[in-house]
């Protein structure tokens, strides 16, 4: 379950973090803005964001149309598939997303149905000779889609492409609503790893941000995701949540370890209740000051590779064996909109409302309000509201990786 989770600070899309090595590829070079500093409050962090004040909103469907034929003249290119599902049971107080909470069967339905569409309507764009090397399921949870919704999202994606066996295929969930039978249906369908929310253990910490989750809660349903086959499984903390403390961060350190997690993704919390009404609802003078979530997050790192983990770059940590931490000495590590990984850089799609996708380093922005989405898609057009083209210095230096060629094929 996404929920906002902004990392301490972002690197551009397909760079690695300080220290590390990373292929420039798609997406690599669109953000030339110099790295935070080491230290440097978390509010000077420079992010993904959902909207770009400087995308253009007049001409983004003649863009978009243009960068997909673009790629339509490169058959055979893979790409990589981000789709937003903005489903939720019930919005947690500390959430900044655009997430639609406890809407009706029909109103999921139609939402799946309409995804479909927008697959079938890309495939005509693109051509359907492609495989799908990344695809992730976001934005809200999964397991708010039925298992036939899913399955029917999952047959739409391979009528349009090719799903290969080892595609990196990712979804989150909510692991306080998902059950045995969903997850079992999601492994059966391809996906692989699978990310669980849980921001922190302490109760006085949940109580205030209106999200409960226990222990046995998390360590019950990562047991399942095991029993069913998941590769890697991802938990989730948030730094700077109300009432957090050093004694009782050191406390959920120590029960998260012991669930011996694949991966483990650690975020700070901000507080902008003018934009995410709902943090109006949390007291911003139980918030910690930044000394302390400075403090938090070296206890973090410090716990993590004591530990056995590895860091990926700023806000993620590993265990050795995983395949992020073995890509990053062989130059293999990248970063996407989706996250950090070790697939080649293909372009990326973002389908869904607020679904956000890059091309050649250009960026597309989906329309963000529902009806709006609808109507595009009802119009057999494309649901895209903004666009913000790769600047010339992007353009020359993705040109410059791959010799002139297509990034795939050279």
């Amino acid at each position: 379950m996404r929920i906002s989770l902004k990392p301490f600070w972002r690197r551009e899309a397909g760079s690695a973090a300080d220290g590390e090595s990373a292929q420039v590829g798609a997406g690599a070079v669109r953000w030339l803005r110099p790295a935070r500093r080491a230290g440097a409050p978390a509010e000077a962090a420079a992010q993904w964001p959902d909207t770009e004040p400087h995308a253009d909103t007049e001409n983004a469907q003649a863009n978009y149309q243009s960068a997909l034929q673009t790629l339509a003249q490169r058959p055979g290119e893979p790409v990589a598939l981000s789709i937003r599902l903005p489903f939720c049971a019930a919005r947690c107080l500390f959430c900044d997303r655009d997430i639609l909470a406890a809407q009706p069967s029909d109103v999921i339905g139609s939402y799946a149905e309409a995804l479909a569409d927008e697959v079938a309507l890309l495939a005509q764009h693109i051509g359907r000779d492609r495989d799908v090397l990344q695809l992730h399921l976001g934005g809200g949870t999964a397991n708010e889609l039925s298992d036939s919704q899913l399955a029917a999202l999952v047959e739409a994606l391979q009528r349009a492409w090719r799903l290969p066996s080892d595609a990196e295929m990712s979804a989150e969930c909510d692991p306080r609503r998902v059950t045995r039978q969903h997850l079992e249906m999601l492994r059966g369908l391809g996906f692989r790893h699978v990310t669980f929310g849980v921001a922190d253990f302490d109760i006085t910490v949940q109580q205030a941000i209106g999200r409960r989750n226990s222990q046995a809660l998390i360590d019950d349903v990562c047991v399942t995701a095991r029993e069913a086959g998941f590769e890697r499984i991802q938990l989730e903390l948030i730094v700077g949540l109300p009432h957090q403390s050093a004694s009782g961060w050191r406390s959920t350190l120590d029960r998260l370890i012991a669930m011996a997690p694949d991966r483990v993704a650690l975020s700070c919390y901000q507080h902008r209740p003018d934009q995410a009404p709902a943090q109006h609802a949390i007291d911003s003078a139980a918030l910690p000051d930044g000394a302390l979530c400075t403090e938090l997050r070296s206890m973090t790192s410090t716990a993590m590779l004591s530990a056995g983990y590895a860091p990926i770059g700023a806000s993620q940590f590993v265990l050795d064996d995983d395949e992020l931490a073995l890509a990053r000495p062989e130059g293999r590590l990248r970063r996407n909109l989706i996250g950090y990984t070790a697939t080649p850089a293909v372009p990326l799609l973002g389908l869904g409302v607020g679904g956000v996708g890059e091309i050649d380093g250009s960026m597309f922005w989906n329309h963000a309000a529902l009806p709006a989405w609808h109507a595009a898609l009802r119009e057999k057009q494309l649901p895209v509201a903004r666009a913000r083209l790769a600047c010339a210095e992007a353009s020359r230096l993705i040109s410059e990786v791959s010799g002139g060629k297509s990034r795939w094929l050279s």
